[in-house]
């Protein structure tokens, strides 16, 4: 995993650093999807492929991320958000999802990870926008 993630972010013009924050992100989502379902996606190549290096591509689209906040709404097992937040240390991140105990874990792991700036809101989408 760790030399695809290298090679990807790589290949998209991303820095490398926060390569092993990814590791761990992805170490905790296959744990958990042991007995929660997150994602059908669960080889850690595919998880690094198509979760963190498709999330990733979105800091290349010519939106400068830098220091802007975004809301990931529905984002279930934190995608894109997480890896967006992962990647780019500044972004001051929400992430709402309507589950319960998926927000919770998500919070569970942005405190484990050590992600600070990262708001885990449990509601549905169009009771928070009122």
């Amino acid at each position: 995993m760790t030399a695809l993630l290298r090679e990807g972010l790589r290949e998209l013009g991303l820095d490398e650093s926060r390569v092993e924050t990814l590791e761990r992100f992805a170490a905790l989502l296959l744990k958990k999807n042991e007995v929660m379902n997150l994602t059908a996606i669960t080889e850690p190549d595919q998880v690094a492929d198509l979760h963190f290096l498709d999330s990733a591509a979105l800091l290349t689209l010519g939106e400068d991320l830098r220091g802007k906040r975004l809301i990931d709404v529905g984002t279930g097992a934190g995608f894109p958000g997480l890896p967006l937040r992962i990647l780019e240390p500044s972004l001051q991140l929400t992430l709402l999802d309507s589950l319960g105990k998926r927000v919770n874990w998500l919070a569970s792991v942005c405190n484990t990870l050590g992600l600070e700036g990262v708001e885990c809101l449990h509601a549905r989408a169009e009771e928070q926008a009122l």
